[in-house]
């Protein structure tokens, strides 16, 4: 806190409260230790005064106790009035009975009881109590206790207080008067050049000089600010040159940027146009493919198709991704950056972090854009293959009922009955023995056509496998189970089987191991079952030792759904 008031103080202030915080912080030290003094000297008196009064009435009252005079007693330590400071005094006799007594108040005051100990002690904050013995020939005949304040004490010590407050502010005004002037010899320089500061942010005149008027640090001082403003005024000069001469380069780069963005919208229209006839297309091909499904069996259509669209649709997807991440936004974001600085553009190209790093940018975004102009040419030139290709198989289809991505009740074994019956002439043809394994299960909510597309690839590929050996017998396993709430359709064979290494790569879009093969059926499969909330999965030992396929899908039971 008191930090934080200083630093808000003008600097002449602040010199004149250092001055006086520190002859008042001498002051008042030296005072209170003189104080202090003062009253350990005084106390010490006080007590030496009465031991030496008890010395004195211990003696005279020594022939009083011997011959039991009580009164000459008492009539010694009447005279005790004449010390106001006096509060009470008692003889006590060996016994611990008292004597005689004597109080300086008129009020009865109940005796304190014969003292233990001889010699001084203060009792409380305001008295002093003193004992001593009484004797006679080396002998203890009683005790004298006497009872005094200290308030004549206590009046000089504030008095002394009050005197001493006095001569601290005396001395506090004479320091002030004394410092004002001296303290102008060190503020005042500080506070031209302060000023001088001041008046060059508000003109922003750089030719501006401060008069050195000594040769200490402040002359010091004074050099170095001329040097600094010498080389703010050569630094402003030059960069308005650079100034000038950026916003020239800015201004050609700006339209060299315009015309490049303008290409780049006409570019981004035309792409826009073929993801518009790509949409139509692939709104033809669902509305043709709701027809399309077990006329797939007979004649290859649906399964060319699916795989063609599969082609299709990453081409799609790639072109849109690079729309999506595409820099050209960036553009837009540079021309914004330049608008905000159009009255500093020098300023900020030059001195700007941002500014700065605008030319690499723009070398960077030319790489970037050229990169993406490629990927764009070989996946616009993939798609429209893709699309005369589409168009093709959809001339050729044969109607096939039923609609994909409905979902309706289903008994899968009789589903992998019809498969097995559309494939009964060529399995009987190549000798393929079939082996049901199928599980009791009841009716499942399922999309019927994604789960037949699957089950046909599935089949004609182990079906395909079986064909290429010749030495082992030729069985296609097809199984059904539910685990886990999990229904669970497995296609197995004992075919040629995949190699390990080739596990992990086989349901990757364009990865065959056949001759001729595209790659593209297994990859719609897995797609389709992820769809479905599904996954396909595959294990194989090794070459010449089948595999099996694995089809997992969440068991909707027609009577939870209902509900």
């Amino acid at each position: 806190m008191l930090k934080r008031w200083l630093n808000r103080l003008p600097i002449q202030r602040k010199l004149t409260f250092l001055v006086l915080s520190a002859v008042l912080t001498a002051l008042l030290l030296s005072s209170v230790a003189l104080l202090f003094k003062h009253w350990q000297f005084e106390r010490a008196a006080m007590v030496r005064q009465l031991n030496s009064l008890c010395d004195l009435l211990g003696a005279n009252t020594t022939a009083s106790i011997e011959f039991d005079d009580n009164l000459a007693a008492q009539q010694l330590l009447d005279s005790l009035r004449l010390q106001p400071s006096i509060e009470a005094g008692y003889i006590y006799l060996p016994d611990g009975e008292i004597f005689t007594a004597y109080s300086h108040s008129k009020t009865s005051i109940d005796p304190p009881a014969a003292p233990t100990e001889m010699g001084h002690a203060f009792l409380g904050k305001n008295l002093l109590s003193v004992a001593s013995p009484i004797e006679s020939d080396d002998e203890v005949i009683g005790t004298i206790y006497i009872v005094a304040n200290l308030d004549a004490l206590n009046r000089e010590i504030f008095d002394y207080s009050v005197i001493v407050l006095v001569v601290v502010l005396i001395c506090s005004g004479i320091t002030y008067l004394v410092c004002a002037p001296l303290q102008q010899s060190i503020a005042g320089p500080i506070l031209d050049l302060a000023n001088t500061a001041k008046r060059i942010s508000a003109e922003e005149d750089y030719s501006i000089r401060v008069t050195k008027d000594s040769e200490d640090e402040l002359g010091v001082l004074y050099d170095q600010f001329n040097r600094m403003l010498d080389q703010v005024e050569t630094s402003k000069q030059e960069l308005q040159e650079a100034n000038d001469q950026l916003e020239i380069r800015v201004d050609q780069r700006t339209r060299q940027l315009s015309d490049a963005n303008y290409e780049l919208s006409n570019e981004v229209s035309e792409r826009r146009r073929a993801e518009l006839e790509l949409e139509r297309v692939h709104r033809e091909f669902v509305e043709a493919a709701r027809y399309a499904g077990m006329a797939e069996i007979a004649s290859g259509v649906l399964h060319n198709v699916g795989n063609v669209l599969n082609s299709v649709n990453v081409s799609a997807n790639t072109i849109f991704q690079r729309l999506k991440t595409s820099k050209r936004k960036q553009l837009k974001r540079l021309v914004d950056l330049f608008n905000e600085h159009s009255d500093d553009l020098g300023e900020f190209l030059k001195n700007d972090e941002r500014g700065k790093q605008i030319p690499k940018f723009l070398d960077k975004l030319a790489e970037s854009l050229e990169t993406e102009d490629n990927v764009m040419m070989i996946e616009s030139s993939s798609l429209t293959s893709n699309i005369e290709h589409i168009k093709a198989i959809i001339a050729t289809q044969q109607s096939y009922a039923g609609t994909s991505g409905l979902v309706e009740p289903m008994n899968i074994n009789e589903l992998l009955e019809d498969v097995i019956k559309l494939n009964a002439s060529s399995f009987d043809r190549h000798q393929i023995q079939i082996v049901r394994d199928f599980g009791e299960l009841s009716e499942l909510l399922v999309d019927k056509q994604r789960l037949l597309q699957i089950v046909i690839n599935l089949v004609k590929n182990a079906k395909e496998s079986l064909l290429e050996q010749s030495d082992n017998e030729r069985v296609l396993r097809l199984t059904t189970l539910t685990k886990d709430d999990r229904l669970l359709v497995q296609i197995s064979d004992t075919g040629v089987g995949i190699e390990p290494h080739n596990l992990t790569k086989v349901f990757s879009h364009g990865f065959s191991t056949k001759s001729g093969g595209h790659g593209f059926g297994l990859h719609s499969c897995a797609n389709a079952a992820a769809t479905m909330e599904g996954e396909l999965t595959v294990e194989s030992e090794g070459h010449m030792k089948g595999a099996t396929f694995t089809l997992s899908l969440p068991c909707k039971p027609v009577v939870v759904a209902s509900h």
